[in-house]
């Protein structure tokens, strides 16, 4: 069976390890700079063109593709059509939750019923997609090689990472307040600041250092060598690759006290409130038992692996019954 995997972006790691377990040819499709709102429609012209000439040259039998943006899977379904091959969803959860994308909901359940099966990371959103009367495929964390990383120069007595993108779900005046209020703990916060609220910035204290777009091989050196790892989010149902990545790697992880995070993350991480006291107290924690959370990481580490391994045999199951 030929398998493609499309994503629009200019690079996933997720998408990466699946392809790889999957055989599958992966293409990143990106043109342009994200962001820019009134680029967007030249944007995705331009990746429609180049998704629909790779399937054309490739003729897969069956297309990975992911979710958001809603245009990905709506060019993939069309060709899927024309071409009698199938499709599988890789939704993630700003498809079913960002107010960006809510008007999308509708083109969503309808590409859904077309699919093969649409790929969700928590069981949440599984359930809306059994709702809509489609098959689903539960996938979350995902096992993989990680590269051993470069330096990453750290000047705090303690130092913690925080995954940002900059997006409408990080509450990052959190994190600027917790480090006014932690002299001594350098926090490294990981995104391109060109995204950022200049207001936001504008706020920062000095010891929050922005690191920019980080090569994958300087940011994995990051998270190998800070003290924790930090990933919030103000959104419910959300599980975060910042955060599978610091499962994969062994770092303790400090995570937003939503159910599904909880329930996921058992192991290894510090669960808090999206409040300064919350965050502080997280971090003074990791301090403190840093070895036993890291220990705690490596185990989830191996349960989670195991888990992967029953729900990837069952969406090979899927895959070939097509």
């Amino acid at each position: 069976m030929k398998i493609t995997f499309i994503v629009w972006t200019h690079y996933d790691r997720r998408p990466e390890l699946v392809a790889r377990q999957l055989g599958a040819a992966l293409h990143y499709v990106s043109y342009g700079r994200h962001g820019r709102v009134l680029q967007a429609p030249l944007r995705y012209l331009v990746q429609a063109a180049r998704t629909w000439n790779i399937l054309d040259a490739e003729r897969p039998d069956v297309v990975f593709v992911q979710n958001p943006p809603i245009f990905a899977p709506l060019v993939v379904a069309r060709y899927a059509r024309r071409a009698g091959a199938r499709y599988v969803l890789d939704s993630h959860s700003g498809a079913f939750l960002s107010p960006k994308w809510r008007w999308a909901s509708g083109l969503h359940r309808r590409l859904a019923r077309g699919a093969l099966t649409t790929i969700v990371q928590n069981g949440p959103l599984a359930e809306v997609v059994c709702g809509w009367g489609c098959s689903v495929s539960l996938l979350g964390f995902t096992p993989g090689e990680y590269p051993h990383g470069e330096a990453f120069p750290l000047d705090g007595a303690f130092n913690v990472a925080v995954i940002s993108t900059y997006g409408e779900d990080e509450p990052l005046d959190v994190v600027w307040e917790t480090a006014r209020r932690m002299p001594d703990v350098a926090f490294y916060v990981t995104g391109d600041a060109r995204h950022a609220d200049q207001r936001l910035l504008a706020e920062k204290p000095e010891n929050c250092h922005l690191t920019g777009y980080l090569s994958y091989e300087r940011y994995i050196g990051l998270l190998r060598t800070t003290g924790a790892v930090i990933d919030l989010t103000t959104q419910d149902n959300t599980l975060l690759m910042g955060a599978y990545e610091a499962v994969a790697l062994g770092t303790p992880l400090i995570v937003s006290d939503w159910p599904v995070l909880r329930d996921y993350f058992s192991r290894g991480a510090v669960h808090v409130p999206n409040t300064v006291e919350g965050l502080r107290i997280g971090i003074r924690r990791v301090q403190h038992e840093r070895a036993a959370l890291s220990d705690e990481m490596i185990a989830l580490r191996e349960h989670l692996h195991d888990e992967w391994n029953r729900r990837f045999t069952e969406l090979q199951h899927v895959l070939v019954s097509a």
